[in-house]
Parts: structure tokens; C-alpha cells; sequence
């Protein structure tokens, strides 16, 4: 079953880079958004399940990462806590707490390909920081596009970053590392066990959302957060590739 969701992911994800980037999706197909952001946590969950003995813990570790994520954006769109104050400005679908569970999803992606990158460091706050640093990346990207270029979802405050609170990165890396640092010591505590098909399918998943970003905001005529978002990412995957072939 993995492998045809993986297929599945890669044939909407071609059409999605196509459609998105230059701005040809029309509106009766925004559903699709959501259909690919179910379907990139889903192949989080399938890594989760194939790395631990014990299935159960894979559902509790992804409920969990939804769960929390979707409350610590709920205080932001209600109160303007942890990443400053906006408001979704289209329907992303069936909401929880005011927030679209989509975006459950989004963070169990962001959360579940970062990691997948520095699995081989040993020390606790080395491996949330660095895997908090990939997922900051992520937002790097995906929020000028989301924001300026979507509207998909509309700031209240600003920022030297277009016109992005500066609150709102600091806010992902914090609710980042948390989550990190727990998956950290569930690891040393449950293990996972190495499956290098999917680590290698995450890593592959994490580039392929932020080329998708990176393209369409190219496309739209922003090049400061491409360039910067591609120079962290080639940094951090060297280092990530170098401490894995040590």
C-alpha cells in the first residue's frame, strides 16, 4: 500500500507543480490543495508505521504532532499568540478549533521530513535545533507564497520578511522544537527502528514541497526567498549527508 500512495503522491504532485506554480488551477479544483496536503502527512504516518514495532505509538506520535499543531495555530488566529495574529482567508476544508485540519497535516509534514534528516545525531537540542532550522526553511517559503502570492491565509501585523511578522518564525521554530525534542527521546525510548526506503521517500518529500513553493513564487516574481530558502537548504542537506556518511 506505501508504495501505491507514494506513486499516487508523485503523479498529484507533478500535476500540483504544473497547475500551481503557473497559476492554472481553476477554482472548482482548490480542493486539491487539501487532497495533497492529507495525502503528504499520510506518507509521514506510513513512515512512522514502518519505523516503529509497535503501530499504535505511530498513530499517537501523528495525532499528537496534528493535535498540537492545530491548538498552537488556533491561539495565533484567536488570541495572536506564537506566531502573531492572521486569519485564513479561503477554505481549506473541515476546521478544528477554528483551524483548518489541513494544516494538522501540513506541520506532520514539515515536521516528519525534517527529522528524517538528522536522525543520525545523538545529541537532543543538536537534533531539534537542526531539524527546527529545516522546518523554518520550509516556512520561509511557504508563507510569501501563501500570503502574498494565494492569500491564502492574511497577516495582521508585518514584517522586514514580506511583510511577514517577525514573530511568526520564531513561533515555528519554537513549536518546532518542542515537538522535535520530543520525538527525540520517544526515539531513544521506543526506537526506530532504520527503514531507508522511507527516510530517503521523506527527504525526497521535503524537497519536492519546497521546489513546488520555491518555483511558484519564482514564478511570481519573488527571488529573495528562493535564494534564501535553496542556500539554508543546500547547507543543511550537506551537513546532513556528510554526518549520515561519517
Amino acid at each position: 500500500m506505501g508504495k501505491k500512495i507514494w506513486t499516487f503522491f508523485i503523479i498529484w504532485y507533478i500535476c500540483g507543480v504544473i497547475l500551481v506554480a503557473f497559476d492554472l488551477l481553476p477554482p472548482w479544483l482548490e480542493w486539491a490543495n487539501s487532497v495533497f496536503l492529507y495525502v503528504s502527512g499520510l506518507i509521514v504516518i506510513l513512515y512512522l508505521l514502518n519505523s516503529l514495532e509497535k503501530k499504535f505509538y505511530a498513530v499517537i506520535i501523528s495525532l499528537f504532532i496534528i493535535v498540537l499543531t492545530i491548538f498552537a495555530e488556533h491561539l495565533g488566529v484567536e488570541y495572536g499568540l506564537i506566531f502573531g495574529e492572521y486569519h485564513y482567508e479561503k477554505d481549506f476544508g473541515i476546521q478544528f478549533l477554528g483551524v483548518p485540519v489541513t494544516i494538522g497535516f501540513a506541520w506532520l509534514l514539515v515536521v516528519g521530513s525534517s527529522m528524517v534528516y538528522f536522525l543520525h545525531i545523538k545529541n537532543a537540542f543538536l537534533y531539534a535545533i537542526l531539524t527546527s532550522i529545516l522546518a523554518v526553511n520550509m516556512d520561509l517559503i511557504i508563507d510569501p507564497v501563501s500570503f502574498v502570492v494565494k492569500e491564502y491565509w492574511i497577516w495582521e501585523g508585518t514584517g522586514f520578511y514580506y511583510g511577514i511578522p517577525n514573530q511568526n518564525f520564531i513561533g515555528w521554530f519554537s513549536v518546532s522544537f518542542v515537538i522535535q525534542l520530543g520525538l527525540f527521546y520517544l526515539k531513544q525510548w521506543k526506537g526506530f527502528s532504520s527503514d531507508p526506503i522511507w527516510e530517503a521517500r521523506l527527504r525526497v518529500l521535503y524537497f519536492l514541497v519546497m521546489f513546488m513553493f520555491v518555483l511558484t513564487a519564482m514564478m511570481n516574481g519573488l527571488w529573495v526567498g528562493p535564494v534564501l530558502v535553496l542556500t539554508i537548504f543546500t547547507v543543511m542537506s550537506t551537513f546532513s549527508v556528510r554526518g549520515r556518511s561519517a
